[in-house]
């Protein structure tokens, strides 16, 4: 890339991929508003954070890393309000990070499955986050029977940077998170207190029917939550029906469900009586529920008897709406 690009008054959107970036002596992109950069080559970590540091109005960033890049990637910067964030790579690095110090991000989507450090440290209140992290702990490739032995060993082991994570995001008004990031937090709840999110009031979660016996304890954390959006997938290391799995219970009511939780929506493909189990505990305990959207996989051979019961189920709220779809 020609070296003027780097000192250029009137650039205001910068999108670069598969370049081999020199180390930049001086940068001055004051006008920058828009940068992605997608599969960079840097000659090393400090080009990247200048690049950042010297766009003074940048909103928008998006960065897409090399399977092979183990860098720490640090983002500073005062006016940024989008990030989104991808490094997936089938490699094991011990060095790879991201360090994220935004007061006035609105929106961060992180995908990421490398970095053994994630340090958020502070977000805009009304942050909306798409999170996947499994470099923290990278275990999602074994068996749930392997998890429940070790888990909290490499939790514990990484439990500052979990930490440090978890209260970087506590002040975001909406989540999505997938399956991996969930056990993280499970876990993690078993060894520390969980930040309260006090602000949240969207989730949506992405898990398999075992996990629901987290749910109970996990929703706790989000005392105000309105919007709560569940999309079951089966596990097809497990295959077929599964009498361990129909014994998950819900021994506790968390306050959302009592006093703030508006709508529901449950994605479910109907293979294990939990996920009935699952709507009647949402039903008979949500106060103020106003609607819960089912939608059911059609070609799965238990959608009539999945609709028979659900119909007979009471609700606790006279006002809820049940929308099977």
């Amino acid at each position: 890339m020609p070296q003027r690009v780097y000192n250029c008054e009137t650039l205001v959107c910068l999108k670069l991929f598969q370049v081999t970036l020199s180390d930049a002596e001086f940068v001055s992109l004051p006008s920058l508003k828009t940068m992605h950069l997608e599969y960079i080559e840097f000659p090393n970590e400090a080009t990247f954070e200048t690049l950042v540091l010297c766009s003074p109005v940048l909103e928008c960033l998006k960065i897409v890393v090399a399977s092979d890049d183990e860098k720490v990637f640090r983002v500073h910067s005062r006016s940024l309000k989008r990030l989104t964030f991808e490094r997936v790579s089938p490699f094991l690095f011990d060095s790879a990070g991201v360090v994220i110090d935004a007061p006035r991000l609105c929106f961060l989507n992180i995908n990421d499955n490398i970095s053994k450090s994630v340090i958020i440290h502070k977000l805009e209140s009304n942050a909306v986050l798409q999170i996947s992290l499994l470099g923290i702990v990278r275990l999602e490739e074994f068996d749930d029977e392997f998890f429940d032995d070790i888990y909290e060993v490499i939790v514990s082991s990484k439990i500052s940077n979990i930490h440090k994570f978890l209260h970087g995001i506590s002040m975001a008004r909406s989540m999505k998170i997938c399956r991996g990031t969930l056990k993280i937090m499970c876990h993690y709840s078993k060894l520390e207190p969980f930040p309260q999110f006090s602000n949240m009031s969207y989730l949506d979660i992405t898990l398999y029917p075992r996990d629901f016996k987290w749910l109970p304890a996990f929703l706790e954390s989000f005392p105000n939550l309105k919007y709560l959006a569940l999309v079951m997938v089966c596990d097809d290391r497990k295959g077929g029906f599964s009498e361990d799995i129909d014994q998950v219970s819900f021994s506790s009511v968390p306050e959302c469900l009592l006093s703030s939780l508006e709508f529901v929506e449950l994605i479910a493909p109907v293979q294990y009586d939990v996920e009935l189990k699952l709507v009647k505990y949402l039903l008979k305990n949500s106060a103020v529920l106003e609607k819960l959207i089912l939608r059911l996989a059609s070609y799965n051979s238990r959608r009539d008897y999945m609709l028979k019961k659900l119909l007979k189920i009471p609700r606790v709220s006279t006002k809820c709406k049940v929308v099977i779809l």
